[in-house]
This record gives C-alpha cells, structure tokens and sequence, in this order.
C-alpha cells in the first residue's frame, strides 16, 4: 500500500531494516549446523546495508513507479487513522490492522548489527531491499498479494503421510 502513495508519513533519511528470508533461512540452518556458534547471540537483519526510505523508493520510480512526497509531519495523523480503520470489520480493517502491527517498525529508524551474522557467513551480507522490490512488488501486485500455491504432483501421489495415507 506504502508504494502507491504519492504522500509518505515518513523521514526519507531514516533507514529501515528489511532482510531477504532466504539469507535468514541460510543463517539460521548455517549457524544451528556449527558445533559450537562464535556468539551466543545473532541479529538477522540488514544491519549497515539497511537502506533509506529515498533509496528505496529511487530505485522503485527507476523501474517504473512514482517518486513520493515526504511528509513526516503526517506521521501522527497517519497512525491515529490506521488505529481508527483497523476496528473496522473489512477488507480495509485488515489492511490498517496488519499497517498498525507494523508501523512502529516503520518510524522507529532502527538498525540491528549484523555483523556476527556476516561473520559466521564468511562475509557474505544480505541483498540490497532495492535490489528485489519491484519484481516482489509487481509479484504480489499481479498475485492479489497471495502466494499461488499449486497442488502437488501426482508422480508423488504414493508418498506417505505421517497420518498413514497417500497423497492421492
């Protein structure tokens, strides 16, 4: 939704920390398979290759789409609104419900250090956010923001289950 408006609520130098799942799920198999991790500890995240609110929207107005306004000042009006949507029992309910959830995330200019994470890579960082955005976003866009999750193949349909039946 953020990507559509020609006004953002935010501050175009903050950061935020956006990390691809696919590194996270790395991270997390490479780490828990090590006989003993060199921290006790680890951020998934970004970390210093978090990118800003202009970066990210420059590289989406590249691929196509419009440059934004910044509007900060709006924050708070903005919050108050997605606040008094997500009471409401719609489809707009539940878009201001899951933007509320995430909105702190949003403005707080946060950055985790991901340092020990890249370490324990052998120094391989997450990708850039600007460097998927707009293919994810014309995916989700095109998708109706739903995965199309496809039935299994019936070549596979004599596998077990766990409950004792076949996928058939």
């Amino acid at each position: 939704m953020l990507a559509s408006l020609p006004v953002l609520p935010l501050r175009p130098a903050d950061r935020i920390d956006i990390v691809p799942a696919d590194y996270v799920g790395k991270a997390i198999v490479s780490i828990h398979q090590k006989d003993a991790p060199a921290y006790p500890r680890y951020h998934l995240s970004s970390g210093t290759g978090s990118q800003t609110y202009r970066e990210l929207t420059d590289a989406l107005a590249q691929a196509g789409g419009s440059r934004p306004t910044y509007l900060p000042s709006l924050g708070g009006p903005f919050s108050g609104t997605m606040n008094w949507l997500s009471h409401k029992k719609n489809n707009l309910g539940r878009g201001a419900s899951l933007l509320k959830v995430f909105w702190p995330y949003l403005v707080w200019n946060t950055v985790f250090d991901n340092s020990r994470v890249v370490e324990e890579l052998g120094g391989e960082a997450p990708a850039k956010f600007s460097s998927y955005a707009h293919p994810l976003l014309k995916f989700s866009r095109e998708n109706k923001f739903r995965y199309p999750a496809k039935p299994w193949p019936l070549e596979n349909a004599s596998v077990k289950y766990a409950g004792g039946g076949t996928g058939a």
